[in-house]
């Protein structure tokens, strides 16, 4: 029997970990709380528009070479649709709620930035403050 391959040379770990540096730098926790409620803003958005459409947009589920095959899971799609139906309500209700959140918390985040100004103005100056 062989030895099993390593990390480095399993071609799938390879390309995995290709894929994960080639991927986006922004990450969540990289963004401002601005750009985190804009982007759960859009999320939220979508989530409602796949609600109320029969096949979701950009499902990579049904995508396929094959017409018959797209044919074919798009109405096993449509046929189970009414069992999914309802997380993409909760999922368009869980992030219009972080939505909320994110609007609270860069609004916190201000008025702490504003309090640490007055902070700083009221603080004497100079060495005989201490």
């Amino acid at each position: 029997m062989g030895e099993p391959q390593s990390e480095a040379e399993d071609p799938r770990a390879v390309l995995e970990r290709e894929l994960y540096w080639a991927g986006e730098a922004t990450t969540p926790t990289s963004q401002s709380t601005r750009e985190l409620r804009i982007a759960l803003h859009d999320f939220a958005a979508t989530m409602r528009a796949d609600e109320r459409s029969a096949i979701p947009r950009d499902e990579p589920q049904l995508g396929s070479p094959s017409r018959w095959k797209r044919k074919t899971k798009a109405s096993f799609y449509v046929l189970l649709r009414p069992i999914t139906h309802r997380y993409d309500r909760l999922l368009a209700d869980l992030a219009t709620l972080t939505r909320m959140l994110a609007e609270r918390l860069a609004d916190a985040e201000a008025e702490i930035a504003r309090l640490r100004e007055i902070l700083e103005a009221r603080r004497p100056e100079g060495p005989e403050a201490s």
